[in-house]
């Protein structure tokens, strides 16, 4: 699949997503902040959540429903931040919690849409996102095997849309044990599609050591805030202070991931003469004897004869004699 030109898919560069979130808690100046720590860290994309609460929570939740409200921004604020992400050269990209916010996010021209794992079971609300023709990135929190299969079925009954599924864990933070990374192998056998990871750990090492198995997206969230009550996020997020050396950390395990094909490379030259072997006098030999098993031996340096021709050698003649520990080279010796 393709956002904005960039290709995601096996053996391309990993789509980094720096997940906003709500970490703005409200505020344009945060928004902005954030949109830089993303920028300048070299993340593809930017990502906030969009939502009305009274359309997302119900009123027996008062807790969340407060919870939720004091970071519910209106479409002014997300037009604000799309313009300060083209303006700094990232893509800004969008979750919609719910319905009433997809016509902001048409109007913003956001290039995918990111459903979050919340969805689970939402099969309508999938299939009207699909019905905008556009890339969509699922999360998989909480979904067992066959609830992620129904939101594929569900995305593509309109059409053939682009789609990539992240591996996530609905917690925060998730614990080491149960980030089961392995689940990407999974829906990797299970899909045709781009496969990445969406990280609730503290720290970042689940997500390099996603990167080392071959995810495609990274998802993670990053804050300017942080030990803030009755917030969540924060407790999973990369700050200014690490979130620069994630995306450097990725870039440096694509380039040592490298190639799947066997072969010696140009940095090894060096090490053809001192780390291989080759046949040597096993002992100092004279004109014309005739080579016996006890008259060779395999050592460094390599540049001679590998090891693996010893067998061939036997019962030939020598041209002229050796030393001890001298290479014998096939031009030493009579056919």
């Amino acid at each position: 699949m393709k956002i904005e030109g960039k290709t995601i898919g096996s053996g391309q560069p990993v789509y980094v997503i720096a997940e906003g979130g709500v970490a703005h808690f409200g505020s344009l100046a945060k928004a902005m902040a954030l949109v830089d720590l993303a920028a300048d860290s070299g993340a593809d994309a930017f990502k906030l959540q969009a939502y009305r609460t009274d359309r997302l929570i119900a009123q027996t939740l008062p807790d969340w429903v407060e919870r939720m409200k004091s970071k519910e921004v209106d479409l002014e604020f997300f037009k604000q931040v799309s313009n300060h992400c083209r303006t700094r050269g990232i893509t800004f990209l969008c979750t919609p919690h719910e319905a009433s916010v997809l016509p902001w996010l048409e109007e913003l021209e956001v290039p995918a849409y990111k459903v979050g794992s919340g969805e689970r079971g939402n099969t309508p609300f999938l299939r009207e996102i699909s019905r905008l023709g556009k890339p969509v990135i699922l999360s998989t929190g909480t979904h067992a095997e066959t609830h992620v299969r129904a939101a594929v079925e569900a995305v593509h009954v309109e059409g053939k849309v682009d789609m990539a599924l992240l591996h996530c864990v609905t917690a925060y933070p998730v614990p080491p044990a149960q980030a089961n990374l392995r689940v990407m192998d999974r829906l990797n056998e299970m899909f045709d599609l781009p496969v990445g990871y969406s990280d609730h750990t503290q720290g970042t090492l689940a997500c390099l050591a996603a990167v080392a198995r071959g995810a495609a997206i990274i998802e993670k969230h990053i804050a300017l805030d942080f030990n803030v009550p009755n917030a969540q996020d924060w407790k999973v997020a990369c700050g200014p202070d690490t979130f620069p050396q994630l995306v450097r950390d990725i870039r440096r395990i694509e380039l040592m991931l490298g190639q799947s094909e066997l072969r010696e490379l140009d940095c090894e030259s060096p090490a053809l003469e001192w780390a291989l072997k080759s046949v040597v006098a096993a002992r100092d030999l004279s004109e014309g004897e005739s080579l016996a098993a006890s008259d060779l031996a395999a050592k460094r340096p390599g540049g001679g004869m590998p090891p693996d021709t010893l067998d061939s050698l036997l019962g030939r003649r020598l041209k002229s004699g050796k030393q001890k520990d001298e290479l014998i080279l096939n031009s030493d010796l009579w056919d």
